[in-house]
């Protein structure tokens, strides 16, 4: 992978698309441009490919997602949930195995297909700002430490929740939530194939977690809402368990409050999201690659075939269904956890184990028709949130 510079411009430059930013969801839209027959160039504000290591969860449908280099990012597999709360237990196993995969990795895979597909990548070069041209959109970039302009017939803003290039087209900033995560050594009682779930609520709405990456570590981490609580809490819960940390992982992670529009015109450009800069993130459980993907996928489409794409319409309504299960369970006190884990019989579990969470619509209709108290338990969570 080289450093690109932009001492000289082609004829053609009006026609170049420009990803900012060398993220998962940015450099799978380069890819997926690139290969559509068009002029690629992705800004990476970084000196070289070298992303921050966490460790994430996805579902299979990452698979089909990555097709054969998925396998280089994958260290684990995970057969089986246990969720715990106030005493209660509650295991799901799955059909088809979750994968845990290493950020690092992914995005590395993800950054050779791009170039392979016919992107370049240039490092070294921050965004400042965008403005109009007379073909598209020109671009200021720091190259190295120079000033210099770029023009491009389209500009795809992939540079995260706080989105410089989402700021520069006139969308509002997204809300987002402190993510807490420690690589500790796995407790001898938790198989290596088994990811832990305990919902606290007098700690956080959402719910701690510990994730097998091999035999012998695994990533316990937390979601909150306030940075300075969700610590206090996330370290009691550390002591609790009995866990030391090996190393830290963290990052805010987008709130997924409406649909964001990926597209909006300036001058004849035009400027896109994806990933966490468009909030694409699975707000019942803050997963943010497949979805991110698919809208990488549907903005990818837009470029390459302008129109409404299908993709997107279907992102929307998946991430508005894990926006209602959000609503219903972020309210929910401990007597409602316990009465959720109560319910979870034998269907219901087994529609938990063979629908996976990026089909949440169908999830949720099978979860619902084999339990129907747990409507009543939702309705009751969706009144609290309206009463505070």
């Amino acid at each position: 992978m080289t450093n690109e510079t932009f001492g000289s411009r082609s004829p053609r430059d009006k026609e170049e698309i420009v990803v900012v930013g060398g993220s998962a969801a940015g450099l799978f839209t380069a890819a997926q441009v690139a290969r559509g027959g068009r002029r690629v160039r992705v800004l990476e504000s970084k000196q070289g490919c070298d992303p921050a290591a966490r460790t994430l969860i996805v579902t299979d449908h990452f698979r089909s997602q990555m097709g054969p280099s998925a396998q280089e990012s994958i260290v684990n597999e995970i057969r089986r949930f246990e969720l715990f709360t106030d005493g209660r237990s509650a295991q799901v196993a799955l059909s088809k195995p979750d994968l845990i995969i290493e950020r690092a990795r992914l995005t590395n895979a993800l950054a050779r297909e791009a170039q392979h597909a016919g992107a370049t990548v240039s490092f070294d070069t921050r965004f400042l700002g965008l403005s109009p041209n007379g073909n598209g959109l020109r671009l200021q970039v720091d190259s190295s430490g120079h000033r210099q302009e770029l023009n491009a017939a389209a500009v795809v803003g992939a540079d995260g929740a706080t989105s410089r290039v989402a700021r520069a087209a006139g969308w509002p900033p997204v809300e987002t939530v402190p993510l807490m995560q420690a690589i500790v050594r796995l407790p001898k009682d938790c198989p290596s194939d088994t990811t832990r779930v305990w919902f606290v609520p007098d700690d956080t709405p959402y719910f701690y977690w510990l994730v097998p990456e091999s035999a012998d570590r695994g990533a316990l981490g937390v979601i909150g809402e306030d940075g300075r609580n969700t610590k206090r809490a996330f370290e009691r819960f550390l002591e609790k368990k009995h866990l030391e940390p090996l190393e830290w992982q963290g990052a805010r992670i987008p709130v997924y409050k409406r649909w964001i529009p990926v597209r909006r015109r300036v001058g004849n450009g035009d400027v896109y999201l994806v990933g966490d800069a468009a909030a694409q993130v699975k707000v019942s459980t803050v997963g943010g690659i497949v979805t991110g993907f698919r809208g990488a996928l549907g903005v990818a489409q837009s470029l390459l075939q302008p129109g409404r794409s299908s993709e997107l319409t279907s992102l929307r309504r998946e991430l508005d269904t894990h926006r209602l299960i959000r609503r219903t369970m972020h309210h929910f006190q401990q007597d409602d956890y316990s009465r959720l884990v109560d319910l979870l019989n034998a269907s219901t579990r087994k529609s938990l184990g063979e629908i996976n969470r990026d089909e949440s619509t169908r999830l949720l209709w099978n979860v619902v028709r084999h339990q129907p108290r747990l409507l009543l338990l939702g309705l009751r969570g969706l009144l609290m949130g309206r009463g505070r």
